[in-house]
């Protein structure tokens, strides 16, 4: 290879680079859950995990896990087991 076409090939790396899409990342509002909505759905719940509140308002497991970790700072559950895959929560006892 010559060096003009060497340099080309460098040059068109450089853009290559230069063009990637650059990550956004995107904050997803929590869906519309009337507090009275949710603590009707956990007093039928024994054991609440992010999991089953993904499934039960249909929304995504790390959405259910903001979720519930705000509703444990108001106080309405409480982390009852964690583990270092699992947040096992309850209804606060009123």
């Amino acid at each position: 290879m010559s060096k003009v076409e060497k340099q080309q090939d460098v040059k068109e790396r450089t853009e290559k680079k230069e063009k990637k899409v650059e990550k956004i990342i995107g904050s997803i509002d929590m869906p519309d859950i009337k507090n009275e909505e949710l603590i009707a759905q956990f007093r039928r719940m024994k054991a609440i995990t992010p999991t089953d509140v993904a499934i039960q308002f249909n929304i995504k497991v790390s959405m259910a896990k903001k979720l519930l970790e705000e509703q444990r700072k108001i106080g309405v559950v409480d982390l009852v087991s964690q583990s270092p895959n699992l947040k096992v929560y309850a209804l606060t006892q009123k």
